[in-house]
């Protein structure tokens, strides 16, 4: 019997580079030190906003999340699609959390779905393409369990959760074989938001990583599927202390402005919007009664009654449309602007140079991401375009300055590590795995592409995709 092609994606949520270096270097995660020792350590970017479920879009799908209708974990949305109980507001922390799929839109076609029934998935959020049996992490008592975890802030009921999900998707591979399997372990994550990244929990959350990737190792060489998988490991966003928290809600309301803002979105009078994720990151929509996105004017209307506040030392970029395909970016006085035409992406500098990048002219997507990969903003230039000219976009993007977050309320435990800026702790994250890579990746969206070669749908990639496509510039 041959054994057929298959993938298999951990993502160890929140882990950095310099994270994993260290684990491997303490003797913490032999099995991917194994890994490093074949593939080497591959350095990615992520995509902006560099926050959880919202990171997995361009690994499932290869699309950027903004275009693929998912502009962030919090957003507002104008069109009125969303329900009016609910403040025509999404959020992807708690009981929305399913809705993710439907908001995803109907033109990606997620590696779930490549796999054509044989996939399994955990704590991917995003589950088109699986059936409900192969969602390890349904059912009543494990949303039950995840919703206690969630309130009291307990990163040990986290990690009691993911040591079951661990055992059963070890189990489920072993006797079913899926040709795609995605499981994203984020215990990890909370550990260093709750404690930060040199905590004993972020550490033991790494080394069940390490055991999963061991265990289905081990199981693959027994049967003998492992030269014909692929099994990578890789992270969604990276990570940084932050010691100051700047709730954007609260300034804004304080400034006389009624906002609408996570967990209470009821419907009321407000005229902007604030929607955090990370919590690193803002969109900032204005004028509620508008339907449609506006860009400049709309903006400029806004900009005596708030432009002293976006000096604040808590936002260090700003990004706004200012054309059907242009963006502005700020950080202090600096201004440049970005601009999507004939196929390409622009950067010109309009006063000092606020991504800190030489000016280019119409250059394809990756070219830009090697301009920029080297500086304080990787992959800036195009995350912008991306994010900024998208329709489910705000009218005003930020990106925190480190050390700091946007939120404070409402949180069950006190941030003490964040994520979601643009800035390079929160965009470069890790990809080891057992194959040696001649064309080596350069965004977390070409895992897709390498699931879809591997698992021979890559004929697909060019119809139904929006970063795997730009390889060709």
């Amino acid at each position: 019997m041959v054994n057929e092609s298959s993938v298999i994606v951990l993502v160890a949520d929140g882990l950095t580079t310099q994270g994993l270096d260290v684990a491997i270097a303490s003797g913490d995660v032999p099995e991917l030190a194994a890994l490093r020792d074949i593939s080497g350590v591959h350095v990615l970017t992520t995509v902006f906003p560099s926050v959880t479920g919202v990171a997995y879009v361009p690994m499932l799908t290869g699309w950027h999340p903004a275009d693929a209708g998912i502009p962030g974990l919090r957003w507002y949305d104008r069109s009125r699609r969303l329900a009016r109980v609910l403040g025509h507001s999404r959020s992807y922390v708690g009981t929305q959390l399913r809705a993710i799929d439907d908001d995803l839109s109907p033109f990606t076609t997620t590696a779930f779905e490549l796999a054509r029934g044989k996939a399994l998935g955990s704590g991917s959020m995003i589950t088109r393409g699986l059936r409900g049996d192969q969602q390890l992490d349904r059912g009543v008592r494990h949303a039950a369990r995840v919703i206690h975890a969630h309130v009291t802030g307990s990163v040990a009921r986290w990690a009691a959760l993911e040591q079951a999900l661990a055992d059963e998707l070890i189990r489920r591979v072993r006797l079913e074989r899926p040709r795609f399997v995605f499981a994203s372990f984020t215990t990890g994550d909370k550990a260093m938001h709750a404690e930060g990244p040199r905590s004993r929990a972020a550490r033991e959350s790494l080394q069940l990583v390490d055991h999963v990737a061991a265990s289905i190792r081990r199981d693959a060489e027994r049967d003998g599927r492992w030269r014909s998988m692929q099994l990578w490991v890789v992270s969604d966003h990276g990570h940084s202390p932050v010691s100051q928290h700047h709730d954007i809600a609260i300034e804004l309301r304080r400034r006389g402005v009624r906002v609408r803002a996570h967990p209470w979105t009821f419907p009321d009078r407000s005229e902007a919007a604030v929607m955090v994720s990370g919590n690193s990151m803002a969109h900032v929509y204005l004028g509620l009664e508008a339907t449609s996105r506006e860009y400049g004017p709309a903006f400029r209307a806004w900009g005596q009654r708030i432009g002293e506040w976006l000096s604040h030392p808590a936002i260090d970029l700003v990004a706004t449309r200012s054309g059907p395909s242009t963006v502005e970016v700020r950080r202090g006085p600096a201004r440049a602007e970005i601009t999507l035409a004939n196929g390409g992406i622009s950067y010109r500098t309009t006063g000092g140079n606020p991504l800190g990048v030489e000016p280019f002219d119409e250059i394809c997507f990756d070219e830009a991401h090697e301009r920029t990969a080297g500086t304080d903003y990787p992959d800036s230039v195009v995350q912008l375009a991306k994010l900024v000219l998208a329709e489910r976009s705000g009218d005003v993007v930020i990106s925190a300055s480190p050390g700091w977050d946007l939120r404070q309320n409402y949180e069950p435990i006190d941030h003490v590590s964040s994520h979601g800026a643009l800035h390079a702790a929160h965009m470069l994250v890790p990809l080891v795995g057992n194959r040696c890579l001649a064309d080596a990746p350069r965004r977390t969206a070409d895992l897709y592409r390498l699931a879809a070669n591997a698992i021979g749908r890559g004929q697909r990639l060019a119809l139904h995709s929006t970063f795997a496509g730009t390889r060709s510039g």
